[in-house]
Protein backbone atom coordinates (compact mmCIF):
# COMPACT_ATOMS: atom_id res chain seq x y z
CA UNK A 1 0.00 0.00 0.00
CA UNK A 2 1.05 3.62 -0.41
CA UNK A 3 2.18 5.42 2.69
CA UNK A 4 -0.40 7.16 4.82
CA UNK A 5 -3.60 6.20 6.56
CA UNK A 6 -5.85 3.79 4.70
CA UNK A 7 -9.10 5.58 4.00
CA UNK A 8 -12.25 3.74 5.04
CA UNK A 9 -15.88 4.54 4.62
CA UNK A 10 -18.51 5.05 1.99
CA UNK A 11 -18.93 7.29 -1.01
CA UNK A 12 -20.48 9.81 1.35
CA UNK A 13 -17.21 9.90 3.25
CA UNK A 14 -15.35 10.63 0.07
CA UNK A 15 -17.65 13.52 -0.71
CA UNK A 16 -15.88 15.33 2.11
CA UNK A 17 -12.63 14.99 0.20
CA UNK A 18 -13.82 16.82 -2.88
CA UNK A 19 -12.84 20.46 -3.31
CA UNK A 20 -13.69 22.75 -6.20
CA UNK A 21 -13.10 26.23 -7.49
CA UNK A 22 -16.34 27.26 -9.15
CA UNK A 23 -16.85 28.00 -12.79
CA UNK A 24 -15.39 31.35 -13.73
CA UNK A 25 -16.55 33.75 -16.39
CA UNK A 26 -14.44 34.13 -19.49
CA UNK A 27 -11.82 36.84 -19.30
CA UNK A 28 -9.62 38.78 -21.72
CA UNK A 29 -6.43 36.75 -21.16
CA UNK A 30 -6.45 34.80 -24.43
CA UNK A 31 -7.31 35.35 -28.06
CA UNK A 32 -10.96 35.54 -28.95
CA UNK A 33 -12.44 32.08 -29.22
CA UNK A 34 -9.55 30.43 -27.34
CA UNK A 35 -10.42 27.68 -24.85
CA UNK A 36 -10.68 28.86 -21.26
CA UNK A 37 -10.20 27.22 -17.91
CA UNK A 38 -13.60 27.23 -16.26
CA UNK A 39 -13.27 24.96 -13.21
CA UNK A 40 -10.78 23.26 -10.91
CA UNK A 41 -11.75 20.20 -8.88
CA UNK A 42 -9.83 17.84 -6.64
CA UNK A 43 -10.51 14.49 -5.02
CA UNK A 44 -8.02 13.44 -2.39
CA UNK A 45 -7.10 11.15 0.48
CA UNK A 46 -4.05 10.81 2.69
CA UNK A 47 -1.96 9.26 -0.09
CA UNK A 48 -3.51 10.40 -3.38
CA UNK A 49 -4.82 13.53 -5.08
CA UNK A 50 -6.57 13.85 -8.44
CA UNK A 51 -6.84 17.33 -9.94
CA UNK A 52 -9.33 17.97 -12.74
CA UNK A 53 -8.83 21.09 -14.85
CA UNK A 54 -11.94 21.64 -16.95
CA UNK A 55 -11.72 23.81 -20.07
CA UNK A 56 -14.18 25.08 -22.65
CA UNK A 57 -12.22 23.36 -25.42
CA UNK A 58 -9.15 21.19 -26.07
CA UNK A 59 -5.74 22.70 -25.35
CA UNK A 60 -2.10 21.68 -25.52
CA UNK A 61 -0.75 21.05 -22.03
CA UNK A 62 2.63 20.43 -20.44
CA UNK A 63 3.29 18.74 -17.10
CA UNK A 64 6.58 19.30 -15.25
CA UNK A 65 8.21 19.72 -11.85
CA UNK A 66 10.17 22.75 -10.69
CA UNK A 67 13.70 22.24 -9.44
CA UNK A 68 13.04 23.45 -5.91
CA UNK A 69 13.98 21.46 -2.80
CA UNK A 70 10.27 20.75 -2.38
CA UNK A 71 9.19 20.94 -6.01
CA UNK A 72 5.92 22.23 -7.30
CA UNK A 73 4.01 20.48 -10.05
CA UNK A 74 3.19 22.79 -12.93
CA UNK A 75 0.57 22.29 -15.63
CA UNK A 76 0.85 24.80 -18.45
CA UNK A 77 -2.19 25.17 -20.73
CA UNK A 78 -0.88 26.77 -23.87
CA UNK A 79 -3.02 29.54 -25.34
CA UNK A 80 -5.78 29.10 -22.79
CA UNK A 81 -7.61 31.92 -21.07
CA UNK A 82 -9.01 32.47 -17.61
CA UNK A 83 -11.13 35.03 -15.79
CA UNK A 84 -9.27 38.23 -14.97
CA UNK A 85 -9.23 37.42 -11.27
CA UNK A 86 -8.39 33.75 -11.77
CA UNK A 87 -9.63 31.27 -9.18
CA UNK A 88 -9.49 31.29 -5.45
CA UNK A 89 -6.71 28.86 -4.44
CA UNK A 90 -7.86 25.43 -3.31
CA UNK A 91 -6.46 24.40 0.07
CA UNK A 92 -6.44 20.64 0.71
CA UNK A 93 -6.49 19.37 4.29
CA UNK A 94 -4.74 16.05 3.58
CA UNK A 95 -2.74 14.16 1.01
CA UNK A 96 0.38 14.92 -1.03
CA UNK A 97 -1.05 18.16 -2.43
CA UNK A 98 -1.26 21.19 -0.17
CA UNK A 99 -2.86 23.71 -2.53
CA UNK A 100 -3.81 24.38 -6.14
CA UNK A 101 -4.06 27.71 -7.92
CA UNK A 102 -4.43 28.85 -11.52
CA UNK A 103 -2.79 32.01 -12.87
CA UNK A 104 -2.41 33.72 -16.20
CA UNK A 105 0.94 33.67 -17.97
CA UNK A 106 2.26 35.13 -21.21
CA UNK A 107 1.66 31.72 -22.85
CA UNK A 108 -1.75 30.97 -21.42
CA UNK A 109 -2.68 29.54 -18.02
CA UNK A 110 -0.48 27.85 -15.43
CA UNK A 111 -1.90 25.58 -12.75
CA UNK A 112 0.48 25.52 -9.79
CA UNK A 113 0.25 22.46 -7.53
CA UNK A 114 2.08 22.88 -4.21
CA UNK A 115 2.97 19.60 -2.51
CA UNK A 116 3.55 18.74 1.13
CA UNK A 117 6.22 16.17 0.35
CA UNK A 118 8.03 14.89 -2.74
CA UNK A 119 5.48 13.37 -5.09
CA UNK A 120 5.17 11.95 -8.56
CA UNK A 121 2.55 13.01 -11.06
CA UNK A 122 0.98 11.72 -14.26
CA UNK A 123 -1.60 13.30 -16.53
CA UNK A 124 -4.13 12.43 -19.20
CA UNK A 125 -6.92 14.25 -20.99
CA UNK A 126 -10.61 13.48 -21.44
CA UNK A 127 -12.91 15.15 -23.96
CA UNK A 128 -16.46 16.51 -23.91
CA UNK A 129 -16.01 18.63 -21.88
CA UNK A 130 -12.26 18.74 -22.30
CA UNK A 131 -10.40 18.34 -19.03
CA UNK A 132 -6.84 17.64 -18.04
CA UNK A 133 -6.63 15.09 -15.22
CA UNK A 134 -3.51 15.09 -13.03
CA UNK A 135 -2.86 12.30 -10.52
CA UNK A 136 -0.41 13.02 -7.69
CA UNK A 137 0.89 10.34 -5.33
CA UNK A 138 4.07 9.50 -3.57
CA UNK A 139 6.72 9.12 -2.85
CA UNK A 140 5.81 5.41 -2.59
CA UNK A 141 4.80 3.86 -5.86
CA UNK A 142 4.93 7.01 -7.96
CA UNK A 143 7.53 7.88 -10.54
CA UNK A 144 8.75 11.43 -10.98
CA UNK A 145 8.37 12.48 -14.60
CA UNK A 146 11.35 14.11 -16.28
CA UNK A 147 11.41 17.87 -16.05
CA UNK A 148 9.78 19.80 -18.87
CA UNK A 149 8.03 16.70 -20.15
CA UNK A 150 5.46 17.85 -22.73
CA UNK A 151 2.00 16.37 -22.69
CA UNK A 152 0.13 17.54 -25.72
CA UNK A 153 -3.60 17.08 -25.77
CA UNK A 154 -6.50 17.71 -28.09
CA UNK A 155 -8.05 15.73 -30.92
CA UNK A 156 -4.78 15.52 -32.85
CA UNK A 157 -2.29 15.42 -29.96
CA UNK A 158 -3.89 13.48 -27.16
CA UNK A 159 -2.36 10.14 -28.04
CA UNK A 160 1.17 11.47 -28.41
CA UNK A 161 0.93 13.38 -25.16
CA UNK A 162 -0.32 10.36 -23.27
CA UNK A 163 2.65 8.25 -24.33
CA UNK A 164 5.09 10.51 -22.58
CA UNK A 165 3.41 10.37 -19.21
CA UNK A 166 4.10 7.80 -16.48
CA UNK A 167 1.46 5.26 -15.65
CA UNK A 168 -0.90 5.80 -12.69
CA UNK A 169 0.81 5.42 -9.30
CA UNK A 170 1.62 1.87 -8.29
CA UNK A 171 0.63 0.49 -4.91
CA UNK A 172 2.89 -1.96 -3.13
CA UNK A 173 1.57 -5.52 -2.69
CA UNK A 174 -0.30 -6.11 0.53
CA UNK A 175 -0.52 -9.09 2.81
CA UNK A 176 -3.61 -11.27 2.75
CA UNK A 177 -6.41 -9.11 4.12
CA UNK A 178 -9.98 -8.03 3.64
CA UNK A 179 -10.38 -6.90 0.04
CA UNK A 180 -11.68 -3.39 -0.50
CA UNK A 181 -13.94 -3.16 -3.54
CA UNK A 182 -15.32 -0.04 -5.17
CA UNK A 183 -18.58 -0.72 -7.01
CA UNK A 184 -19.46 1.91 -9.60
CA UNK A 185 -23.14 2.07 -10.66
CA UNK A 186 -22.91 3.53 -14.16
CA UNK A 187 -24.48 6.86 -15.12
CA UNK A 188 -26.88 8.62 -12.73
CA UNK A 189 -28.44 12.02 -12.14
CA UNK A 190 -28.77 14.01 -15.34
CA UNK A 191 -27.24 11.12 -17.31
CA UNK A 192 -29.79 8.30 -17.63
CA UNK A 193 -27.50 6.14 -19.74
CA UNK A 194 -29.25 3.96 -22.29
CA UNK A 195 -33.04 3.71 -22.36
CA UNK A 196 -34.63 0.40 -23.26
CA UNK A 197 -37.83 -1.62 -23.33
CA UNK A 198 -40.73 0.17 -21.70
CA UNK A 199 -38.58 3.18 -20.87
CA UNK A 200 -36.29 1.30 -18.47
CA UNK A 201 -33.21 3.42 -17.74
CA UNK A 202 -29.67 2.17 -17.39
CA UNK A 203 -28.94 4.38 -14.38
CA UNK A 204 -31.77 2.75 -12.40
CA UNK A 205 -30.74 -0.81 -13.25
CA UNK A 206 -27.08 -0.24 -12.42
CA UNK A 207 -27.90 1.29 -9.04
CA UNK A 208 -30.35 -1.49 -8.14
CA UNK A 209 -27.89 -4.29 -9.00
CA UNK A 210 -24.95 -2.47 -7.39
CA UNK A 211 -26.87 -1.98 -4.14
CA UNK A 212 -27.77 -5.68 -4.05
CA UNK A 213 -24.15 -6.61 -4.76
CA UNK A 214 -22.82 -4.29 -2.05
CA UNK A 215 -25.20 -5.80 0.52
CA UNK A 216 -24.10 -9.32 -0.41
CA UNK A 217 -20.41 -8.46 -0.25
CA UNK A 218 -20.79 -6.86 3.18
CA UNK A 219 -22.81 -9.78 4.48
CA UNK A 220 -19.89 -12.16 3.84
CA UNK A 221 -17.71 -10.25 6.30
CA UNK A 222 -14.82 -10.63 3.86
CA UNK A 223 -15.01 -7.33 2.00
CA UNK A 224 -14.98 -3.60 2.58
CA UNK A 225 -17.30 -2.01 0.04
CA UNK A 226 -17.63 1.52 -1.35
CA UNK A 227 -20.24 2.69 -3.87
CA UNK A 228 -19.33 5.63 -6.09
CA UNK A 229 -22.99 6.60 -5.78
CA UNK A 230 -25.77 5.23 -3.60
CA UNK A 231 -28.56 7.37 -5.02
CA UNK A 232 -29.62 8.98 -8.29
CA UNK A 233 -26.86 11.56 -8.64
CA UNK A 234 -24.38 12.65 -11.29
CA UNK A 235 -20.76 11.53 -10.91
CA UNK A 236 -18.20 12.54 -13.55
CA UNK A 237 -16.28 9.72 -15.22
CA UNK A 238 -12.93 10.92 -13.89
CA UNK A 239 -14.29 11.13 -10.36
CA UNK A 240 -15.20 7.44 -10.27
CA UNK A 241 -11.69 5.97 -10.49
CA UNK A 242 -10.42 8.91 -8.43
CA UNK A 243 -12.63 7.77 -5.57
CA UNK A 244 -11.30 4.24 -5.94
CA UNK A 245 -7.72 5.53 -5.88
CA UNK A 246 -8.43 7.78 -2.90
CA UNK A 247 -9.89 4.81 -1.04
CA UNK A 248 -6.83 2.72 -1.95
CA UNK A 249 -9.22 0.08 -3.20
CA UNK A 250 -8.12 -3.38 -4.27
CA UNK A 251 -10.65 -3.72 -7.10
CA UNK A 252 -12.87 -1.43 -9.19
CA UNK A 253 -16.00 -2.77 -10.91
CA UNK A 254 -18.14 -0.47 -13.05
CA UNK A 255 -21.66 -1.84 -13.54
CA UNK A 256 -23.57 -1.09 -16.75
CA UNK A 257 -26.41 -2.38 -18.92
CA UNK A 258 -26.08 -2.74 -22.66
CA UNK A 259 -28.14 -1.34 -25.54
CA UNK A 260 -28.24 -1.63 -29.30
CA UNK A 261 -30.35 -0.40 -32.22
CA UNK A 262 -30.61 -4.10 -33.11
CA UNK A 263 -33.29 -5.39 -30.77
CA UNK A 264 -32.23 -9.03 -31.25
CA UNK A 265 -28.87 -8.53 -29.54
CA UNK A 266 -28.69 -10.05 -26.06
CA UNK A 267 -26.20 -11.38 -23.54
CA UNK A 268 -23.58 -10.53 -20.93
CA UNK A 269 -20.08 -9.23 -21.63
CA UNK A 270 -17.22 -7.84 -19.55
CA UNK A 271 -14.51 -5.35 -20.57
CA UNK A 272 -11.06 -4.35 -19.46
CA UNK A 273 -9.28 -1.17 -20.54
CA UNK A 274 -7.46 -1.34 -23.87
CA UNK A 275 -7.67 -0.08 -27.41
CA UNK A 276 -9.67 -1.90 -30.03
CA UNK A 277 -10.69 -1.60 -33.64
CA UNK A 278 -13.91 -3.54 -33.15
CA UNK A 279 -16.78 -1.37 -34.35
CA UNK A 280 -19.37 -2.78 -31.98
CA UNK A 281 -17.12 -2.14 -29.00
CA UNK A 282 -16.35 1.40 -30.18
CA UNK A 283 -20.08 2.06 -30.54
CA UNK A 284 -20.64 0.79 -27.01
CA UNK A 285 -17.75 2.86 -25.68
CA UNK A 286 -19.20 5.95 -27.35
CA UNK A 287 -22.44 5.34 -25.49
CA UNK A 288 -20.85 4.62 -22.10
CA UNK A 289 -18.39 7.50 -22.47
CA UNK A 290 -21.31 9.88 -23.02
CA UNK A 291 -20.78 10.52 -26.73
CA UNK A 292 -23.79 8.81 -28.26
CA UNK A 293 -26.55 6.43 -27.28
CA UNK A 294 -27.72 3.49 -29.28
CA UNK A 295 -31.28 4.47 -28.51
CA UNK A 296 -31.38 7.77 -30.30
CA UNK A 297 -29.53 10.44 -28.32
CA UNK A 298 -27.47 12.66 -30.59
CA UNK A 299 -23.70 12.27 -30.55
CA UNK A 300 -21.83 14.90 -28.60
CA UNK A 301 -18.09 14.71 -28.90
CA UNK A 302 -15.30 13.44 -31.09
CA UNK A 303 -13.58 10.14 -31.72
CA UNK A 304 -13.51 7.42 -29.11
CA UNK A 305 -10.97 5.14 -30.81
CA UNK A 306 -8.06 6.97 -29.16
CA UNK A 307 -4.62 5.55 -28.49
CA UNK A 308 -4.50 4.68 -24.81
CA UNK A 309 -0.77 3.95 -24.71
CA UNK A 310 0.57 4.34 -21.17
CA UNK A 311 -2.87 5.27 -19.91
CA UNK A 312 -3.57 1.55 -19.88
CA UNK A 313 -2.37 0.31 -16.50
CA UNK A 314 -0.08 -2.30 -18.07
CA UNK A 315 1.13 -3.43 -14.68
CA UNK A 316 -2.48 -4.34 -13.79
CA UNK A 317 -3.68 -5.54 -17.18
CA UNK A 318 -3.27 -9.26 -16.48
CA UNK A 319 -5.13 -8.97 -13.19
CA UNK A 320 -7.86 -6.95 -14.88
CA UNK A 321 -8.27 -9.64 -17.53
CA UNK A 322 -8.43 -12.34 -14.85
CA UNK A 323 -10.98 -10.33 -12.87
CA UNK A 324 -13.06 -9.90 -16.02
CA UNK A 325 -12.95 -13.65 -16.71
CA UNK A 326 -14.05 -14.54 -13.19
CA UNK A 327 -16.94 -12.09 -13.27
CA UNK A 328 -18.05 -13.06 -16.76
CA UNK A 329 -18.07 -16.78 -16.04
CA UNK A 330 -19.82 -16.43 -12.70
CA UNK A 331 -22.55 -14.06 -13.95
CA UNK A 332 -23.33 -16.24 -16.98
CA UNK A 333 -23.39 -19.37 -14.81
CA UNK A 334 -25.54 -17.90 -12.01
CA UNK A 335 -28.01 -16.10 -14.27
CA UNK A 336 -28.21 -19.09 -16.62
CA UNK A 337 -29.01 -21.40 -13.72
CA UNK A 338 -32.09 -19.35 -12.75
CA UNK A 339 -33.00 -17.87 -16.14
CA UNK A 340 -31.95 -20.32 -18.87
CA UNK A 341 -30.90 -19.03 -22.25
CA UNK A 342 -28.40 -16.30 -21.28
CA UNK A 343 -25.78 -15.65 -23.97
CA UNK A 344 -22.11 -15.52 -23.03
CA UNK A 345 -20.59 -12.71 -25.13
CA UNK A 346 -17.21 -13.13 -23.48
CA UNK A 347 -14.41 -10.93 -22.15
CA UNK A 348 -13.35 -8.06 -24.40
CA UNK A 349 -11.14 -5.00 -24.43
CA UNK A 350 -12.38 -1.48 -24.96
CA UNK A 351 -11.56 2.24 -24.52
CA UNK A 352 -13.87 3.03 -21.63
CA UNK A 353 -12.99 6.34 -19.99
CA UNK A 354 -14.44 5.29 -16.63
CA UNK A 355 -11.55 2.81 -16.26
CA UNK A 356 -8.77 5.27 -17.12
CA UNK A 357 -6.45 6.16 -14.26
CA UNK A 358 -7.42 3.28 -11.96
CA UNK A 359 -4.50 2.13 -9.79
CA UNK A 360 -5.99 -1.33 -9.26
CA UNK A 361 -7.50 -4.13 -11.39
CA UNK A 362 -10.61 -2.63 -12.96
CA UNK A 363 -13.36 -3.84 -15.29
CA UNK A 364 -16.68 -2.78 -16.78
CA UNK A 365 -19.53 -5.30 -16.79
CA UNK A 366 -22.42 -5.06 -19.27
CA UNK A 367 -25.11 -7.06 -17.48
CA UNK A 368 -27.72 -7.56 -20.23
CA UNK A 369 -29.36 -5.62 -23.08
CA UNK A 370 -31.99 -3.08 -22.08
CA UNK A 371 -33.14 -3.01 -25.70
CA UNK A 372 -33.75 -6.76 -26.02
CA UNK A 373 -37.45 -7.62 -25.49
CA UNK A 374 -36.81 -10.44 -22.99
CA UNK A 375 -33.71 -9.07 -21.24
CA UNK A 376 -35.12 -5.56 -21.06
CA UNK A 377 -38.17 -6.90 -19.24
CA UNK A 378 -36.06 -9.14 -17.00
CA UNK A 379 -33.85 -6.26 -15.90
CA UNK A 380 -36.90 -4.83 -14.11
CA UNK A 381 -37.38 -8.11 -12.24
CA UNK A 382 -35.91 -8.11 -8.70
CA UNK A 383 -35.19 -11.83 -9.01
CA UNK A 384 -33.12 -11.21 -12.15
CA UNK A 385 -31.28 -8.35 -10.45
CA UNK A 386 -30.54 -10.70 -7.54
CA UNK A 387 -29.19 -13.33 -9.91
CA UNK A 388 -26.89 -10.75 -11.49
CA UNK A 389 -25.69 -9.61 -8.06
CA UNK A 390 -25.14 -13.22 -6.98
CA UNK A 391 -23.06 -13.87 -10.08
CA UNK A 392 -20.93 -10.76 -9.50
CA UNK A 393 -20.44 -11.80 -5.87
CA UNK A 394 -19.28 -15.29 -6.83
CA UNK A 395 -16.88 -13.90 -9.44
CA UNK A 396 -15.36 -11.44 -6.98
CA UNK A 397 -14.98 -14.09 -4.29
CA UNK A 398 -13.26 -16.47 -6.68
CA UNK A 399 -10.86 -13.79 -7.93
CA UNK A 400 -9.90 -12.66 -4.42
CA UNK A 401 -9.51 -16.22 -3.13
CA UNK A 402 -7.24 -17.12 -6.05
CA UNK A 403 -5.23 -13.91 -5.57
CA UNK A 404 -4.73 -14.55 -1.87
CA UNK A 405 -3.80 -18.19 -2.49
CA UNK A 406 -1.08 -17.13 -4.92
CA UNK A 407 0.27 -14.54 -2.47
CA UNK A 408 0.71 -17.15 0.23
CA UNK A 409 2.60 -19.64 -1.97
Amino acid sequence: MCGGRRVRGSGATLAGMIAAAGIAAAGPAAAAGAPRVRALRTIYSSAFTRLIVECTGSVEYHLRHTGDTLPKILVDLVGAGIAAGGFEPLALSAGPVQSVRAVRTSRGVRVVVAVRRPAGASAFALPDPFRVVVDVAGPDGARMPPKDTPARAGPQHEARGARRQPSPPLRAPTAVQRAKIVIDPGHGGTDPGAVGVGGIREKDVTLAVSARLAARLRATGLFDVVLTRDKDESVALEERTARANAEEADLFVSVHANASPRAELAGVETYYLSNTGDRATIRLAQMENGFAAATGRSARGTEVAWILSDLVQTYKIEESVELARNLQQAVVREVGRKFPGVRDLGVKRGPFYVLVGAAMPSVLVELSFLTHPREGALLRNPAYQEALADGLLQGLRRFVENRDRLRTL
